[in-house]
C-alpha cells in the first residue's frame, strides 16, 4: 500500500486550509428567537438531542482510532484533531437550540441504560483490545476508519433530513443548513481518503468489507441508551420511507472501490434491523 504522501498535499483536499479555518462556536450566527413563539415538538427535540449526543461522541471514537496505525498518518491525524474540534462546536450549537426551546443541555440529561446485544460485542472493544488487534492489521486499517467515517456522514445526513422534515421549522432548517456547511468538509475528506486507500490496497478492501458487516450506525451509537437508539432507528429507518433511506446508504456503500452490493446490503440490514 502506498503511503508516502505529502500530509499537506492540497491536490484533492487542502488539509492545511482546513486546519487553519476550523469552525469554532456557532452561537453568534444562530437565530434562536423564533423558538420562543414556535418551539419544536417533543419528538423533534428528542431526535435533536440524540443527534447532538452522537456529534459529541467524538472523543470516544477517537480513542479507538488513535491506538491503531491511523495515528501514524500525519494527514489523517491533522484532520481528526480538527474534526473533533468542529464536532464539539456542532454539539454546542445543538445545545443552543435545546436551550432556546426550554430544554436542558445534552450533558444535563441522563440517557438511561445502554443496549447489551451480543451482536454488538465487537463494537464494544476497549482501546487496549483494539490496539492489540490492530497490530496485525497494519496500515490498511486507516482505510477502514476513513470508510466508516464516510458512511457515518451519509447516515447522519439522512437523520438530519428527517429532523428537518418532521419539525417543519424554518428556524431549525436554517440552523441545520449551517451545520451542514461544517460537516460537508468532513464528508469530503473521508470520501477522498477512503476512495484512494481502497483503490490502493486489496488488504484495505478486505478489512473494510469485514468491518462494515459488523459496524453499528451511527458511529457512537453503542454508547447511547437503548431507548433512545430504538426511537432514533424508528424515526430515521422505520417504515417504507426509512427503508428507502437505508437502501440509499447501502447503494452508496456498494459503489465504493472494491465493495459491492453484498456489502451495501449488509449495511442496509444493520440500519433497519
Amino acid at each position: 500500500m502506498t503511503t508516502d504522501r505529502d500530509p499537506y498535499d492540497s491536490s484533492t483536499f487542502d488539509i492545511r486550509e482546513f486546519t487553519l479555518t476550523a469552525q469554532g462556536t456557532l452561537r453568534a450566527e444562530l437565530d434562536l428567537a423564533p423558538f420562543e413563539t414556535a418551539p419544536l415538538g417533543p419528538d423533534e427535540l428528542r431526535l435533536l438531542r440524540h443527534l447532538g449526543r452522537l456529534e459529541s461522541a467524538t472523543m470516544e471514537h477517537l480513542r479507538n482510532l488513535l491506538v491503531t496505525a491511523t495515528h501514524k498518518d500525519a494527514r489523517v491525524t491533522a484532520f481528526l484533531v480538527t474534526w473533533a474540534f468542529e464536532k464539539y462546536w456542532i454539539a454546542d450549537a445543538v445545545d443552543a437550540v435545546l436551550e432556546a426551546n426550554g430544554e436542558p443541555r445534552l450533558k444535563d440529561v441522563e440517557e438511561g441504560p445502554r443496549r447489551h446485544s451480543p451482536a454488538e460485542a465487537v463494537e464494544r472493544r476497549g482501546p487496549i483490545t483494539r490496539a492489540i488487534e490492530a497490530i496485525g492489521r497494519g496500515v490498511p486499517i486507516v482505510a477502514v476508519h476513513m470508510t466508516t467515517g464516510l458512511v457515518d456522514e451519509w447516515v447522519m445526513r439522512h437523520a438530519y433530513d428527517v429532523l428537518v422534515e418532521r419539525a417543519g421549522s424554518p428556524a431549525l432548517t436554517a440552523i441545520v443548513e449551517r451545520l451542514r456547511t461544517v460537516k460537508a468538509r468532513h464528508e469530503e475528506f473521508f470520501d477522498v481518503e477512503a476512495r484512494w486507500r481502497l483503490e490502493d490496497s486489496a488488504r484495505a478492501v478486505k478489512q473494510t468489507r469485514a468491518s462494515l458487516s459488523t459496524a453499528v450506525w451511527p458511529l457512537g451509537a453503542v454508547e447511547r441508551s437503548d431507548a433512545e437508539r430504538t426511537f432514533f432507528d424508528a424515526a430515521v429507518w422505520g417504515g417504507a420511507a426509512g427503508h428507502l433511506r437505508a437502501d440509499a446508504v447501502g447503494d452508496r456503500v456498494a459503489s465504493l472501490p472494491g465493495l459491492d452490493a453484498s456489502v451495501g446490503a449488509a449495511v442496509t440490514r444493520k440500519l433497519t434491523a
